[in-house]
């Protein structure tokens, strides 16, 4: 029998592990693939409150402008309709590595993800947006506001938004949860969910939220809702089929 020094002996030891590993940092690099998902299913789910329905707190509006004052302005941090319906949830698919691709908007930019600001409040309260696409950020209002982002992955922003100025965009490159604040007005808040897949969905008035085009398979469902907190369910989506989930909440879980 041959003998090999110990070192190429030690080498040829390790070699399944070091190309495993190496395999692995190559998917997590990769990240999210999109295919075709002909035989997509969909995901239909609702989120509920369980306790008594909180009464959102009215905020108090300092300013003077008028177009602050057109309606009263209240807390969206926890929303919860007549049938304990919580909105303002996002529901995504953990881990998930491929799938149906990112919509396009070509030619349609007023259906692109927008965050607008009108009657002194941002709107909608929690916007999804793709890593590294543009989101839009209007200034319906006609007077100045201030887009300050307090993001831990990307750069933060802090840019003012003048009475003239209607539109402008901002790209980020790291998926994850931004805090948007106006140091003008500063009861102004909502969120920027930065998606690294397209399977993402926020809860409605009624907490009902939809993902389609899934591929067959079981997955773990992630939530998160900024006074709620997280949880996590698994799942099993079938070939064109509807399969449906359920998540209840509570304060102080």
């Amino acid at each position: 029998m041959t003998a090999f020094p110990k070192p190429v002996l030690l080498i040829a030891l390790l070699l399944p592990a070091l190309l495993l590993a190496a395999g692995s940092a190559a998917q997590s690099k990769k990240g999210y693939s999109a295919i075709d998902v002909p035989d997509g299913g969909t995901i239909v789910g609702v989120v509920r409150f369980d306790g008594p329905t909180p009464v959102p707190r009215r905020l108090d509006v300092t300013t003077r402008e008028d177009v602050c004052h057109r309606d009263p302005i209240h807390s969206e941090k926890l929303v919860v309709s007549s049938d304990r319906g919580v909105r303002w949830a996002v529901v995504s698919i953990k881990k998930i590595t491929e799938g149906k691709p990112f919509p396009t908007y070509d030619g349609r930019e007023d259906e692109r993800p927008t965050l607008d600001q009108t009657g002194c409040v941002f709107t909608p309260h929690v916007a999804v947006v793709p890593k590294r696409q543009p989101l839009r950020i209007l200034n319906n209002d006609g007077v100045l506001h201030n887009v300050h982002t307090w993001p831990r992955k990307n750069r933060s922003r802090n840019v003012a938004m003048p009475g003239g100025v209607k539109e402008m965009t901002l790209k980020f490159r790291r998926h994850e949860r931004i805090r948007v604040t106006c140091d003008v007005h500063p009861w102004m808040e909502a969120w920027i969910v930065v998606a690294e897949h397209p399977y993402y969905a926020v809860s409605d008035a009624d907490g009902e939220f939809t993902l389609t085009g899934v591929p067959p398979g079981t997955y773990t469902l992630r939530l998160w809702h900024e006074t709620l907190g997280e949880a996590e369910q698994q799942i099993t989506v079938k070939p064109k089929t509807e399969s449906r989930v359920e998540f209840t909440l509570r304060q102080g879980a």
